[in-house]
């Protein structure tokens, strides 16, 4: 599959997803579930809710959003068609008639004030320059007594073990990667008061370790994943032309994942922040 390079410009604001292979990008994402990477936001979700999900991918958590709502609508964007084709795929699969898939930028939401129950945003405004600007269309589309979900990563969070210096400067390397394609890897721990600057009445943040490998099963399937993303020469030269790293270095970080994957005691994680804002009826 080609590498995906995604670039989002609405007005004067272009971004690029730093995740430089699809096939790496779905099996990163494709298995996870809504009860293990978003339990805080089902105890807020009815049926006959309406939904939208910002930044679906492959729609592995947005299906099972879908469910928990039915028969309200479910509606996901991203603006990788190939993911969505993934996602509407395995609603067909599933036989969910209550989820859609669109292709669309959260700068530029193509729905009506007002519209939804609830919406989500996890995993996708790290990627972003401007945050702030993505919870405000995030507000604007909630109906009054809605609820808005976001949660990212925060890149400062990150442990390892065993380290050594090619791994802490891979880890380094996604930080200044991200940064160096607009993304904010340390914004999230903000989200409550950015929340509230965007026009929500109220705000509660939160945070939840979603990610971690403990496991031989777990620690190999990721330097796998990583791997994919090392040997994706288009990847790798769009960091090598921005000086962030050179060919010999990816040699040398490929193999250093691959030798902690195998190691026994080998153990990573990190923190995911996040934080609910509601818009009351007031408000409308």
């Amino acid at each position: 599959m080609p590498p995906v390079r995604l670039a989002m410009t609405e007005g004067k604001v272009a971004e690029t997803y730093s995740i430089g292979d699809s096939e790496a990008q779905h099996q990163y994402v494709g298995g996870r579930t809504a009860r293990e990477w978003v339990p805080f936001l089902l105890p807020h979700l009815r049926p006959g809710m309406a939904l939208l999900d910002c930044g679906c991918g492959v729609g592995s958590i947005t299906l099972d959003l879908a469910a928990l709502v039915a028969p309200g609508e479910v509606v996901g964007i991203d603006l990788d068609e190939g993911q969505l084709a993934v996602a509407r795929a395995e609603a067909a699969r599933r036989g969910l008639t209550n989820a859609r898939f669109e292709r669309a930028s959260i700068y530029a939401l193509p729905f009506p004030e007002a519209s939804f129950d609830a919406t989500l945003a996890h995993t996708l405004l790290i990627h972003l320059s401007d945050p702030p600007r993505a919870l405000r269309a995030l507000q604007r589309v909630l109906k009054p007594g809605g609820v808005a979900c976001v949660v990212d990563d925060d890149y400062a969070t990150r442990v390892w073990s065993p380290t050594n210096p090619t791994l802490d400067w891979g880890f380094d390397l996604w930080t200044r990667l991200s940064q160096h394609n607009g993304g904010s890897p340390f914004y999230s721990r903000h989200l409550r008061g950015l929340m509230l600057g965007a026009g929500f009445d109220r705000a509660e943040g939160f945070a939840h370790a979603s990610e971690f490998y403990g496991t031989e099963a777990a620690t190999q399937g990721f330097a796998r994943i990583t791997g994919m993303m090392l040997d994706n020469r288009d990847m790798n030269a769009r960091v090598v032309e921005a000086g962030l790293a050179t060919w010999d270095q990816f040699t040398d970080l490929r193999e250093a994942f691959r030798v902690w994957g195998d190691d026994p005691g080998a153990f990573l994680a990190w923190l995911y922040c996040g934080a609910f804002g509601w818009v009351e009826p007031h408000q409308r």
